[in-house]
């Protein structure tokens, strides 16, 4: 992230002083070393704000290879629980939590934004990869770090924020079924889930899967709360119900190759037009 560099503010006054040229020579030198200094140690250990006042600093090495149907992990970034962050209970003991630095860091970036305006609630997140990427079980996908799935934002019977052991699915009218009759579906957290996720600047959006009714639902929140008609635009392209899957009570995250990452990263399918 940008680091302010000190100005430097005294040359002036060296020159006044009358001291040797090769001191003043030295005395430059030595300011100049010092800010270089101090800018690196800053940009190791800066925090960045988009991410939450506790969040660590992530290395940017990791690689996405292949497909995300056919491919491997280099150097995975794992996400971490954190005060906005959760597990799925159900797919916490597998570990499958590694991907690439640029979809961990959206990842902090959206849960800190949706608890920063509607606190009380954490992102569950289900599985992205194994460490090193390639096949897990459940998943066609998965495999090279670009793919995450997001448990929704829930409410139970007297509308506090519930985390669930396992995904949940709801109906279009937003009640859950089977075995969750008692929750509802949060439309106001996973409406802000959704605008954040696709209006990010660095990590791209090609594909967020989930049930037709439910994007009905989530657009519709948009426009009640009158989001900007771009985010708007964007929720609706990405959002799509896949064959075979309904995806009613996850939603899928895809996010394109990072441009450092061609051509050993392969993308396959549409392009949209804020694809890197």
């Amino acid at each position: 992230m940008p680091v302010a560099v000190p100005h430097v503010t005294f040359l002036p006054s060296w020159r006044r002083t009358g001291y040797p040229r090769e001191v003043r020579v030295f005395l430059v030198a030595l300011a100049l070393a010092l800010t270089t200094a101090a800018v690196a140690t800053a940009d190791r250990t800066s925090v960045d704000a988009t991410r939450g006042p506790s969040a660590r600093p992530l290395p940017h090495g990791s690689r996405s290879l292949g497909l995300p149907f056919r491919g491997r992990l280099r150097d995975g970034v794992l996400l971490r629980e954190s005060s906005y962050v959760r597990y799925v209970t159900e797919y916490a003991r597998a570990g499958n939590h590694y991907g690439t630095w640029e979809l961990v860091q959206l990842l902090e970036r959206a849960a800190y934004r949706v608890a920063r305006r509607l606190p009380g609630a954490k992102l569950s997140v289900g599985e992205i990869s194994a460490e090193r990427g390639g096949p897990i079980p459940g998943h066609a996908s998965h495999q090279n770090g670009r793919d995450v799935d997001l448990g929704f934002y829930m409410l139970d019977a007297r509308g506090r924020p519930y985390d669930a052991f396992a995904f949940a699915d709801f109906g279009p009218d937003g009640r859950g079924r089977g075995p969750n009759t008692s929750l509802r579906f949060d439309d106001a957290r996973n409406w802000e889930l959704v605008a954040k996720l696709v209006a990010d600047g660095d990590a791209r959006v090609q594909h967020l899967f989930v049930a037709r009714h439910l994007k009905d639902r989530l657009l519709a929140e948009g426009r009640r709360r009158r989001a900007p008609a771009s985010v708007i635009a964007r929720a609706e392209r990405v959002m799509a119900q896949p064959t075979g899957h309904p995806h009613a009570n996850h939603f899928h995250l895809r996010i394109y190759c990072s441009p450092s990452n061609r051509p050993a990263c392969k993308d396959q399918g549409v392009r949209h037009p804020w694809a890197p």
